[in-house]
């Protein structure tokens, strides 16, 4: 645990411990007014009861909410934050109080969000800390204090936790938000701090230690320092899961709030579960563990409340402190000037920082990806909606992939299109294509094609047709790989002022039948010489469910044999995308939120986010920072380093023209999988609208047989196929998927 001393020399800015807006947190461990100054106001009689105040004088576990205690510790009003009701001093002023007292405290009966059987008897084992001291764990069954965070221990049922509720507004899930104790600036509260840190602290490891006992798991954190003269105390955290369910994974988060969130890695893997997280600037920090069982549509809770952890200064950091994050940024070069190393971007290493930090080049939710200085020493660019309409020559960037790299798309669609043009994005054919779909708004146009190369074949053996459960997803005759390769053709057949600058394409590493040689090999030598673009390569690993769950080793392996191939590829044109490194810091901020971590393969969701200068604008109606940050690299490397981009602005004053076309060439059914090439597009000048017909694929899959009007939907997988057995697996949205291909 650090040391007192160490906390009061941090310097550290305050973080809120509330979850609210307020300041309350700052204030919650000030020091009380002497009672000689309360009995002596001269208008203490007249405040007495007449309303709700913290009571400052109880350590804060163990304390409520008072309206009535004499000497009244309040001179003015403002000298302590003051309530109207009982309630509302609760919830602001003992928010996530781990005993749950002042809340128990509510008459006649309080609210609770636990379970209680009849008579308000818990159904659940739990400490009983309000009458044993911390250092003992008697366990009892009285009646439940309300909003205790405890685990439930009962055996009787499979859940034993409570699921978090979602907190500082994150039902939108716009962006990463936590809650975490607030650090003062004041000494002597900042060492009153500490002290309340490490009894929570004391109070976790007791839980942990009893929740293990009766047999269910928990997590518990270390400190070390295991590099001399390191800038951090500690150097490195430690999260190791106690008694981990082998039918489940875990998720371990590290989070600051709106400064900085981050994944640890799985290092070992025995009876305990050992994470590593390394700090990168000092602070107040959180642990959140999530238990991911293999259901697909269950929340994901965590199996103890987050754990608060304080990183210090080590004496290598000479008060440099934050600013060694800004120094990165000014020494770093854009990473799309990076010519001399084609791996830059195989292993995706660095850190998501907060709005806190304001640094430059942020996204719209002002969260901001610094990458490593000692593996990807570059930065990324971002460019704003005016920068993107200002383009003065034509620009074009094409996205090859799945439903995920789909995000990438709609982010950069949503990035340059005003409020009216994208009103109805989510409502439109463009929102979910299964085929082509296009936008174009001034100088610049973006495309997304979908290519699904999960299923494609090997030239070299028979054909089949493929089964994804009771589906056929591939129909007789037809071959994912040839129209995949016809696409590409496509592409570069069109007059070379209208190829694209930047293409991402997604390969099959990661697929049953993935080969390099065929499904990766003839994509990259088909580009014409004289292409002086940029491709992209990203796999499967790019995803919100999988990416970074796995052990280190594993990352590890993955990492050599994606560059092993990029390598192989031996061209100055193309870089091969980490998946795993850029999918595992923002996991528990995907489609579905942190309460349903890993349960969605996919990073963007719809939204409304306001523009917080002008409230009248929408400023998103897509959120995901993942996406948004691949489609300003993609940008970036389109659009060239931006300060010389921005002097070519200024060379050519005349915005180019900022009408609105949207193309499309969308299949009304995702099954069977189609990649078309030369599609027939349907283009629209003018804001995209919403669609107007909604299909019953059923309907549109089924045919009359026998001339009896008997009906039957093609699209079934033969009973012949259904019985062979599957070859492979994944998870979909809602279920486990079973791959069945059988010879045609």
């Amino acid at each position: 645990t650090p040391t007192t001393a160490a906390v009061a020399s941090t310097g550290e800015k305050a973080l809120d411990t509330t979850g609210n807006s307020g300041h309350d947190g700052g204030r919650m461990l000030r020091k009380p007014t002497t009672a000689h100054d309360r009995n002596n106001s001269p208008s203490n009689s007249a405040r007495e009861g007449g309303f709700w105040y913290a009571d400052f004088d109880t350590p804060w576990l163990e304390a409520g909410c008072l309206n009535n205690k004499l000497p009244l510790p309040i001179i003015d009003l403002k000298d302590r934050p003051n309530y109207s009701t009982q309630l509302e001093c609760c919830k602001a002023a003992y928010a996530w109080q781990m005993p749950g007292v002042c809340l128990s405290q509510l008459l006649p009966s309080p609210p609770t969000t636990s379970a209680t059987g009849s008579g308000g008897v818990a159904t659940f084992l739990y400490p009983d800390n309000s009458s044993t001291p911390l250092t003992e764990a008697t366990i009892t069954t009285i009646q439940a204090p309300v909003q205790r965070r405890l685990e439930k221990l009962g055996k009787e049922r499979k859940q034993r936790r409570i699921p978090r509720k979602p907190r500082m507004g994150l039902t939108n899930f716009m962006d990463p938000k936590s809650v975490t104790l607030r650090v003062p600036k004041n000494v002597e509260e900042r060492t009153q701090l500490l002290a309340l840190v490490e009894e929570t602290q004391q109070t976790f490891m007791q839980m942990a230690d009893v929740a293990v006992a009766d047999g269910a798991n928990a997590f518990r954190v270390v400190y070390t320092q295991n590099e001399e003269g390191a800038f951090f105390t500690p150097s490195e955290i430690l999260i190791e899961v106690l008694k981990p369910n082998p039918e489940c994974r875990y998720s371990v988060t590290v989070t600051s709030h709106n400064r900085y969130t981050g994944t640890a890695m799985l290092i070992s893997e025995t009876d305990t579960l050992v994470y590593l997280w390394k700090p990168i600037f000092p602070g107040q920090y959180e642990v959140l563990v999530h238990e991911i069982n293999k259901s697909y549509g269950d929340a994901t809770p965590l199996i103890q409340p987050p754990y608060p952890i304080f990183i210090n200064e080590g004496p290598q950091a000479g008060g440099a402190g934050l600013s060694m994050l800004e120094d990165r940024i000014q020494n770093m070069p854009p990473c799309q000037t990076v010519q001399d190393r084609t791996n830059i971007y195989s292993h995706w290493d660095g850190d998501w920082i907060g709005p806190d930090f304001q640094l430059t080049e942020s996204l719209r939710t002002g969260w901001s990806f610094l990458p490593s200085s000692e593996t990807m020493n570059c930065k990324l660019e971002t460019f704003d909606n005016q920068a993107i309409r200002s383009i003065p020559e034509k620009t074009s960037i094409y996205i090859v992939g799945r439903s995920v790299e789909r995000g990438i798309f709609l982010s950069l669609v949503d990035m340059m299109l005003d409020k009216m043009e994208k009103k109805m994005l989510k409502k439109s054919i463009i929102g979910k294509c299964w085929g082509r779909a296009s936008v174009t708004k001034g100088n610049l146009q973006v495309m997304y094609q979908d290519f699904r190369v999960n299923a494609f074949e090997d030239p070299t053996e028979p054909q089949f047709i493929e089964c994804h459960n009771d589906k056929l997803v591939k129909e007789r005759g037809s071959s994912f790989i040839q129209n995949a390769t016809l696409v590409w053709e496509e592409i570069f057949q069109q007059e070379e002022v209208n190829w694209p600058s930047v293409i991402f394409l997604v390969t099959g590493l990661g697929a049953a039948k993935f080969k390099f040689e065929h499904h990766v090999q003839p994509f990259v030598s088909m580009l014409p010489p004289n292409w002086h673009g940029t491709l992209f390569l990203g796999d499967f690993e790019f995803s919100a469910r999988g990416g970074g769950l796995g052990s280190m080793s594993q990352y590890e392996i993955y990492l050599k044999q994606i560059n092993t191939m990029v390598n192989a590829l031996n061209d100055p044109r193309v870089r091969w995308i980490d998946g795993t490194g850029i999918s595992k810091e923002m996991r528990m901020y995907a489609q579905k939120g942190e309460e349903y971590v890993a349960r969605s393969q996919h990073f963007h969701h719809p939204c409304l986010r306001k523009d917080p200068d002008n409230p009248k604008l929408t400023a998103m109606v897509v959120c995901s920072n993942v996406t948004e940050m691949v489609g300003q690299l993609l940008l970036g490397h389109a659009l060239g380093p931006k300060a010389e981009f921005m002097e070519r602005v200024k060379q050519n004053p005349t915005p180019p023209d900022s009408a609105v076309t949207w193309c499309t060439a969308c299949p009304k059914c995702m099954i069977p999988f189609h990649i078309t090439p030369y599609p027939k597009m349907t283009c629209v000048d003018g804001p995209i609208v919403a669609k107007t017909e909604f299909d019953d694929c059923s309907v549109v899959r089924s045919e009359t047989v026998n001339g009896g009007g008997k009906a039957k939907d093609p699209s079934l997988c033969p009973d012949s196929c259904l019985e062979s057995p599957a070859m492979s697996e994944f998870g979909s949205e809602t279920d486990t998927v079973y791959v069945r291909q059988c010879p045609i």
